[in-house]
């Protein structure tokens, strides 16, 4: 039986090497067109927001991406990433295939139950703020 504080570790270095080659992609791709720019801003946006993740829990991200706290919608959100690389050169179609595969892992770790998200997948310790809108 593996125990969550044994994988918390590698879900971090999953997570941040996700966060890494995103940011590191999508810097790369802004120099590749007009689509391909406007695909790099997001993947950076996206890296960023994986990174910080890790380290901090913002409300709004607890209230506005709630997919972000189960591995199939993490997993899903990095195939999305992956899937808005534009190939061209041999780091990006490697990068790409990376964060492809975590996104997978994440997904089919959904159906294992012995398994359960780490801290930073939890929104146990994230204060919402309730507004009334009218």
């Amino acid at each position: 039986m593996l125990d969550t504080q044994d994988l918390q570790g590698a879900f971090k270095l999953a997570n941040l090497t996700v966060a890494g080659l995103a940011v590191l992609t999508g810097v790369f791709q802004l120099f590749s067109g007009l689509q391909p720019f406007i695909h790099g801003l997001f993947i950076i946006a996206f890296g960023l927001l994986i990174g910080l993740l890790e380290f901090r829990i913002p409300a709004e991200v607890a209230t506005y991406a709630s997919f972000m706290f189960s591995f199939i919608g993490r997993g899903v959100f990095y195939i999305l990433i992956a899937s808005l690389v534009n190939g061209g050169s041999f780091l990006r179609v490697v990068s790409s295939m990376l964060i492809f595969l975590v996104g997978l892992v994440y997904v089919g770790l959904e159906a294992v139950p012995s398994i359960t998200p780490p801290e930073n997948m939890s929104t146990d310790g994230v204060t919402l703020e309730t507004e009334d809108i009218v």
